[in-house]
């Protein structure tokens, strides 16, 4: 029989696992059974993308172009694997030398859709003596209750798994909404995707083989009790996730088997060991208090508890945001690259840079995308905006008047170097050059973002690293002013990407106009693959508008009769700028707001509605574009929302101490505001979506009402910090 080729892959994301990736990728290459070809994929993190590729010498180093996170990574090496079988081995885990061959073998029976080995735990400190070996597979290793022999089964341990390729290209990729990433703990997207497979090969079979061993390092954080607690919480919202999309029957059927039997086992035998006077027999009744916390985040969401998903969230394709010039449409492919889950694309469709329309255009996932497909399907979609392709005029780097404003970029940021270091290179990448980039290291409780500073400014003298240790957006937007000595100063945020012409066009906007002290910008999407996504992006939380708007008291108020109060409809904080001599002038930015303050947010609000009540101009310009990564999963959008509405609140409660005639402003335009809220509810960039869910309404209104009251006591906290001893 022909042998079977592989493809193995580790996913990676951090360099603070190098020594375990090298052993990881080392473990490989000892095989007694080569394997085909090895892929590292690296998951959005340049600076480890750089190092894996110099220093791992005959393996192919490529990087996610998924969304973050550990689906997004399998995916894109799912797209570059060769082999006939698909093997997928985590970068803390080493391989058993026999491990590729044993893993392997049973694809010979045509009939095997795949095949997982086992993982034996490597504790970096002592294993707690408290932890149930029943609930090993939480830090990802084999646990009791597993078969002892190969034996057919419903999933696998992502690990230490495998499958035809085959089989992985019909049934698609693993749910990009389960994967975990660095800052979460959705799981399950294994069983998820086993779940599908089944449903298109019922008479396949999933095989487990523990002689297929690998080592899987267990980091001493997890060895706690508030770890276990958090991952058994999360595991019971994953399951409920894939419960709802699947149904009960087949998402929990393996589940269901180990709750009757390998769990009630369990219990009866460590209380029978603490009968024979072993003291830490009973102590792994934390078996059950796993059970509770698992069984919690289950029904919370399944129930639609406090931070949980909707029962019913609705399924929507993935649709792939492009920026699409008229001018340069080739550039457009170069950024993004469709999968086969994309089945149309919001294209915001520019002309030299200048934005013209937002266009939704369909996509088959087997036809290869070009610039000249693009184009004719916008001219099909919104034949004005192809026509426009040579009559509007673009503005050339060299030409702009902008090239005679010195600028500063600032950007705050806190325990994120990965996106930290990818919006660093899109800002430099620009078409104009930032006299200084100021990174403002926010009250870190790590070194990896002044280490990665380190690194970054003996590079580029351009750089300036700032920390500062009082939490909060403000906080750290003021303690970069005593370092800007330009003209005018950006500010953005680190997870964002700039595009190349961002900083020029915001220039731009101050060389044409010497009576603005603040320009705000256009935000699109990084990605649309989830419905919470979409439902920002339907409901135009960041994008204000395609044409420039100016606002002043004296012509502003005109269509936006709420200004200087509703100063939201001005921009974002993620994308906007100062002339520097008005920052100085206003103090900074007021420090009791901002998020990582009491107040969760409204910084940006603030400083908007001092430009405007101080009788100054802002102009909001669309050319000056950043994307960014709307939060993908419903929970995060849901405490956004209330951080929203906080932030708000705030804001309007700061107002109103300054300015008491905002409350007859209000009453006045009460009809406007009512309206203004069932527009939000009704999303329209993105067609065909629900309406938000009420939960979200209801969050954003108890955020709303919080506000006064942490504006009051963030300003407290302000005039009389805690000290570390606890005292006044």
């Amino acid at each position: 029989m022909k042998p079977v080729a592989t493809s193995v892959v580790i996913c990676t994301y951090t360099e603070r696992r190098w020594e375990d990736l090298a052993a990881s990728v080392a473990s490989v290459r000892a095989q007694n059974a080569p394997c085909g070809q090895l892929l590292v994929v690296v998951d959005h993190n340049p600076s480890l993308l750089r190092r894996a590729r110099r220093e791992l010498d005959g393996v192919e180093v490529i990087a996610n172009t998924g969304p973050r996170g550990l689906s997004g990574a399998r995916n894109t090496a799912a797209g570059k694997a060769l082999g006939d079988v698909v093997a997928f081995l985590d970068d803390d885990a080493t391989a058993d030398p026999h491990w590729l061959q044993r893993l392997v073998a049973p694809f010979s029976d045509p009939g095997v859709l795949g095949v997982g080995g086992s993982a034996l735990s490597v504790w970096e400190g002592a294993k707690p003596s408290w932890w149930p070996s029943e609930f090993n597979w939480m830090v990802g290793c084999s646990y009791t209750g597993q078969p002892v022999k190969r034996a057919p089964v419903r999933k696998f341990m992502g690990c230490n798994m495998s499958m035809r390729r085959s089989v992985l290209d019909a049934v698609g990729g693993f749910d990009s909404g389960l994967g975990r990433t660095a800052a979460g703990a959705a799981s399950c997207e294994e069983t998820e995707w086993c779940i599908r497979a089944s449903e298109l090969f019922p008479d396949g079979v999933f095989l487990y083989e523990p002689e297929a061993i690998v080592h899987h390092k267990v980091p001493s954080a997890r060895a706690s009790w508030s770890y276990f607690r958090i991952r058994c919480h999360a595991e019971g919202v994953s399951q409920a996730s894939v419960a709802r999309t699947h149904g009960q029957l087949s998402a929990l059927s393996a589940e269901r088997s180990y709750l009757r039997r390998t769990l009630p086992a369990g219990v009866a035998g460590h209380l029978t060991t603490g009968l024979r006077l072993d003291p830490f027999g009973p102590a792994r009744g934390a078996i059950m208090a796993g059970l509770a916390f698992t069984a919690t985040g289950f029904m919370q969401a399944r129930l639609k508890g406090h931070g949980a998903q909707p029962t019913q969230l609705p399924s929507v394709p993935a649709v792939l945001p492009l920026i699409l010039d008229l001018k340069d449409p080739d550039a457009t492919l170069g950024a993004l690259e469709p999968a086969p889950a994309h089945r149309s694309a919001l294209c915001l469709v520019t002309n030299g840079g200048d934005p013209l329309a937002k266009v939704r255009i369909e996509l088959s996932g087997d036809e290869r995308l070009t610039a000249e497909l693009l184009l004719e399907r916008v001219a099909e979609t919104a034949p004005a905006a192809g026509t426009q392709r040579t009559e509007a005029t673009a503005h050339t780097p060299g030409a702009m008047p902008a090239a005679g404003v010195s600028a500063t970029v600032v950007v705050a940021t806190r325990n994120r170097p990965e996106q930290l270091e990818e919006c660093l290179a899109s800002i430099l990448a620009g078409t104009m050059d930032a006299q200084r980039i100021i990174v403002v290291d926010n009250a870190p409780s790590d070194n990896r973002t002044a280490e990665l500073m380190a690194r970054r400014i003996a590079e580029d003298p351009r750089l300036v690293y700032v920390r500062e240790d009082k939490p909060g957006l403000a906080h750290a937007h003021n303690a970069a002013l005593p370092h800007i000595d330009t003209e005018i100063v950006a500010f953005t945020d680190d997870d964002v990407l700039a595009d190349r012409r961002w900083l020029e066009r915001l220039a731009l906007v101050f060389a044409q106009d010497t009576g603005a002290v603040c320009v705000t910008g256009l935000i699109a999407p990084r990605e649309l693959e989830t419905l919470p996504q979409q439902w920002v992006e339907g409901n135009e939380t960041y994008d204000k508008g395609l044409h420039r708007r100016v606002f002043d008291l004296a012509h502003g108020k005109r269509e936006y009769p709420l200004l200087p109060f509703a100063s939201g409809v001005c921009g974002s904080g993620a994308n906007m700028a100062f002339r520097t001599s008005y920052l100085h002038e206003a103090g900074g930015f007021e420090a009791a707001l901002g998020t990582g303050t009491v107040a969760m947010g409204g910084d940006d609000l603030a400083a908007f509605y001092d430009v405007l009540e101080s009788g100054h101009r802002l102009i909001y310009e669309p050319a000056a574009i950043v994307l960014h990564p709307h939060h993908r999963d419903y929970a995060a959008l849901r405490r956004q929302v209330y951080g929203y509405g906080a932030g708000l609140g705030a804001h309007l409660m700061r107002c109103l101490m300054r300015n008491p005639r905002m409350v007859v402003v209000l009453a006045l335009n009460a009809a406007s505001l009512r309206e203004k809220t069932a527009r939000v509810q009704h999303p329209s960039t993105v067609p065909g979506l629900p309406p938000w869910p009420r939960d979200l309404m209801r969050e954003h209104r108890r955020g709303l009402l919080s506000g006064p009251g942490r504006y009051v006591l963030s300003r407290y906290l302000l005039r009389h910090p805690t000290n570390p001893g606890g005292t006044r």
